[in-house]
This record gives structure tokens, C-alpha cells and sequence, in this order.
């Protein structure tokens, strides 16, 4: 009986070993350069994304396998394929084709990890190019290749996005939804929202970088949600632009002068 419950466990513990979570954000050193790599499991899957020092990022995709993944990323604009293993807080990982191998730690488990303490050049030049007043030129997404752009178009909304962390929305935005919802649903004005209700909610919001991404979220907790929005940064044209990665909206800003 002693002898069937040892190898019981036995079986319990290997079986921890090759179930070890992969997900969180490793970095370490190849040819003189620091690179990160962020990874989210979904099951068997690995999705993730590739930084360099100047925070650009390439997307990762890979497969568990028993001590590790097998996947891909792009590198200098080139796939490349990779293998690697897990133990413990230490990643090995090695491109196939050229056989180097980068020698990786895992920093956090938390996907939000702050990257100013792997690049923190970097972090604090897009820290810098990113704070500011913005007005919103454009806001669309893309359907079967055309523009479908919101309402908001046009309307020369103003972002600040605040050195503070404070990322303070245009009162009139909320106004203008407001008015619509009133004559929509035809709600008395007793019933409106005030002046100091609108300039609550442009005030509610706060932001932080995640790699070369931009997180936006509520400075307050709201009970029973967990509201957040990851958006792509890309400055093109001196043009700031802001892709939120779930519902592939795009929004357009030049900075206020």
C-alpha cells in the first residue's frame, strides 16, 4: 500500500512539472542587445510579443510542449523558429536555424509588468513623446477593407493624456452622448446628467505603458467590472496613432499646439 501511494505521488509530481505555467514576461541578452518576451497561455496555445530595446515588438506564437514551447517569432523581420525550456524562473531558448541561444528570466507573472526596469531609455522616450494634449482627428475600424468611422469623427474631441497618470477625456464627448441618449429615450431634464456629473466622468480614467502599449483604466475601482483597454501605439506623419487591440477601433490624434 506505502509502495502504490509513493509512486502515486510520484506520478502527482511529474505531473506538476510538465503543467508549469509559462505565461508571464522573461527577458534576458543576445548578441549584446536585451531583448522581452511577453507570453499569455490560451490552453495549449502561446500568444505573445517580442521587444527590443527601443520597444518595438513582433508578434510570438508557440505550443507547449513537456518542459517548454515550440513556437515562432519575428526577428529583425524575419520569422524564426524557437524551441525552449522552462525550469524553475529560467528560460532557455534557442532559433533553430542559426542555433544561437538566448538565456532568459522571468521577471513577473503579471502581464502588466512595468518595462521602464528592462528598458527604461526607452520606456521614458515613449513616455515622453506620448504625454500631451491630443485632439481626435479620426476614429474607425476596418470592414472588408473600408473605413467605418464613429461618431465621433470630426468632432475634435481633446485626450490629455497627463504626466500624473491621469488620462482626462473631453467633457463635451460625454455631453454630446448625453444629449443623444435624452432625445433617444426622451428623458426629462430633471433626469439629465449635470455639468458636474460630466466633468466626474472625463476625470475618471488613468493610464500606464505596458511594453509599447498603452493601458487605460479606471483610477477607481468600479464594483463588480474589471475595465481596461490595451491600445497599440504608432506615431506616423507626426500623427499619434491608437489602435485598441480587442475591438480594432483606430483613433487618429494630432497634438494640440
Amino acid at each position: 500500500m506505502t509502495r502504490f501511494l509513493t509512486c502515486c505521488l510520484f506520478v502527482f509530481f511529474v505531473h506538476l512539472g510538465l503543467a508549469q505555467n509559462i505565461e508571464g514576461v522573461f527577458f534576458g541578452s543576445l548578441d549584446g542587445n536585451t531583448y522581452a518576451l511577453k507570453i499569455r497561455e490560451q490552453g495549449e496555445l502561446l500568444m505573445g510579443e517580442w521587444f527590443d530595446e527601443s520597444l518595438s515588438q513582433r508578434d510570438f506564437i508557440g505550443k507547449r510542449q513537456e518542459k517548454g514551447f515550440k513556437g515562432v517569432l519575428d526577428m529583425d523581420g524575419e520569422e524564426q523558429e524557437v524551441e525552449a525550456t522552462l525550469h524553475k524562473k529560467k528560460l532557455q531558448m534557442v532559433f533553430v536555424e542559426s542555433g544561437k541561444s538566448i538565456k532568459m528570466e522571468r521577471m513577473s507573472k503579471r502581464l502588466d509588468y512595468d518595462f521602464s526596469k528592462i528598458f527604461p531609455e526607452a520606456h521614458k522616450s515613449l513616455r515622453y513623446q506620448i504625454i500631451g494634449v491630443w485632439i481626435l482627428k479620426e476614429r474607425f475600424r476596418l470592414e472588408n477593407g473600408e473605413k467605418i468611422f464613429s461618431e465621433e469623427t470630426g468632432k475634435d474631441y481633446l485626450t490629455s493624456i497627463n504626466p500624473d497618470g491621469k488620462y482626462v477625456l473631453d467633457i463635451r464627448g460625454f455631453r454630446d452622448v448625453d444629449e443623444k441618449m435624452a432625445k433617444e429615450l426622451n428623458i426629462p431634464a430633471q433626469h439629465r446628467l449635470k455639468a458636474a456629473d460630466l466633468f466626474e466622468m472625463s476625470q475618471m480614467f488613468s493610464w500606464k505603458l505596458i511594453g509599447s502599449n498603452l493601458k487605460v483604466f479606471p483610477t477607481q475601482p468600479i464594483s463588480g467590472s474589471d475595465i481596461e483597454i490595451i491600445k497599440i501605439i504608432e506615431f506616423l506623419d507626426e500623427k499619434l496613432f491608437l489602435t485598441e487591440l480587442i475591438s480594432g477601433w483606430v483613433e487618429v490624434y494630432e497634438r494640440k499646439k
